[in-house]
């Protein structure tokens, strides 16, 4: 294949000594950000309806919670076959297979009347679509950059505190001025509507729409039009699982979710228990995910010129101490300041991860390892957002839950300690053995 001289662009020509430029990568990072915005804050504004369902129901507050576990372990599960899909099929078709299951599982949930039915349709439907739209499209961004990435990922990720920002007081309106069935209908049409339309836009590769990666210069390898060869997929996987890197990611994945998948599922209700009501302690959580979009932003920038296990062990540990703050919180200022100082570690725990991908396996295909990582996130926030309620049931209060997401945090950041450093790549020489593999290597 001849090497382009000079990269086609969708703006002005390119000046490749500036940062931001006019670029497609944009439309895609916007694509990706509101769509985990819209995706991912129903289950993270999970704390909301627990309130709703205890009183229309009567259920405990360990039944309930063991539907938002079901669909952490559900999405945990299915990350590993949603990174394949993504690989083999490309993104896009992985978020409308997965955009057309989220709204069936919306819709069914608006209907249930039965525990079991939340269990199904939250749990197991909405937590298998959640990974296989979501899970695809970080290793889909990480395709469209050559360079900087740590800009793109900082505006993607803060759309994972933006969406439970706002989501937190929309789902709150809705459900105390429609009520549990036509507040979830309206937001599941919503909600799906937005993401089709954005599927419309969206591209699995520079490649596709004609055009460099962002940050591409004159004598770069060029990257392939869809990097969906199974064979060269699964060489690497086989590589990258041999790291300690690998495994070490998913374990702290694992930790860093289940301190702060406590506080996120918990803290309304603890808020109201201590005599918020359900819309002021939503407010509480709408503040946290607001305030952790500036960490958000900044943490992968910072990672990619700083270093990114020195500032990743910061915010990990930031956020474990901080919860300390929550034993002597009661009043309204008080929670609301503390939203403001935790959702700033918060923010900053998981912005390092894709720049540390990039570091370690450069362009390859890491759409299924990716989930294997996600698969220990996904069970780190079953695990937090599950297990406050059946300690509420047995004391009375969140105390241990609290002193839970304390020392998961910081375990996961002494795990940061010992991750290899950075300044190389782990498998420099993996594609030389896919091109002695291939058929074409003996002519």
């Amino acid at each position: 294949m001849a090497r382009q001289t000079e990269p086609s662009t969708t703006g002005p020509q390119l000046n490749y000594g500036r940062v931001i430029y006019p670029h497609y990568v944009w439309v895609i990072v916007t694509v990706i950000a509101v769509m985990q915005m819209v995706g991912t804050s129903i289950r993270m504004a999970f704390g909301v309806f627990i309130e709703p369902l205890e009183q229309t129901f009567q259920w405990s507050q360990g039944s309930i919670t063991l539907a938002y576990a079901i669909s952490s372990v559900v999405t945990a599960l299915a990350s590993p076959f949603a990174g394949w899909f993504g690989d083999r099929f490309g993104a896009r078709k992985a978020m409308v297979v997965g955009t057309a299951m989220f709204l069936a599982g919306m819709l069914l949930t608006g209907f249930i009347s039965t525990i079991w039915e939340l269990y199904l349709y939250f749990g197991v439907l909405l937590g298998t679509a959640q990974a296989i739209f979501l899970v695809p499209l970080i290793p889909a961004a990480m395709y469209w950059f050559r360079r900087h990435l740590g800009i793109g990922m900082g505006l993607i990720m803060a759309s994972w505190g933006l969406g439970p920002a706002l989501a937190a007081v929309v789902v709150s309106l809705l459900l105390e001025g429609m009520g549990w069935q036509n507040g979830f209908i309206a937001l599941g049409v919503g909600s799906a509507a937005i993401m089709f339309l954005l599927i419309g836009l969206f591209r699995d590769t520079p490649a596709d729409k004609g055009i460099q990666p962002y940050g591409y210069r004159p004598g770069d390898r060029e990257v392939r039009k869809r990097e969906s060869d199974p064979t060269r997929t699964k060489l690497f996987n086989g590589y990258m699982r041999k790291t300690a890197a690998f495994w070490n990611m998913s374990s702290i994945h694992f930790l860093g979710c289940v301190g702060h998948a406590i506080i996120l599922v918990y803290i309304v209700p603890l808020a109201v228990k201590e005599g918020l009501t359900l819309v002021q302690a939503a407010g509480v959580l709408t503040v946290l995910s607001a305030v952790s979009v500036i960490s958000r932003v900044f943490v992968p920038i910072m990672c990619d010129t700083i270093g990114t296990r020195t500032v990743m062990f910061i915010f990990f540990a930031a956020q474990g101490i901080l919860v300390l703050m929550l034993f002597w919180t009661h009043d309204l200022w008080m929670f609301y300041l503390f939203a403001v100082i935790f959702g700033i570690g918060y923010g900053g725990e998981t912005g390092g991860v894709p720049i540390l991908n990039r570091r370690y396996y450069g362009h390859a295909p890491t759409g299924a390892p990716y989930g294997v990582q996600m698969l220990g996130a996904g069970l780190g926030m079953a695990l937090g957002g599950w297990i406050g309620g059946p300690i509420f049931d047995i004391f009375g209060n969140y105390n241990v839950a609290l002193w839970i997401s304390i020392a998961t945090s910081l375990a996961g950041a002494l795990n940061i300690l010992v991750l290899e450093p950075t300044d190389k790549l782990l498998i420099p020489d993996w594609e030389a053995d896919e091109a002695a593999q291939s058929p074409a290597a003996g002519d």
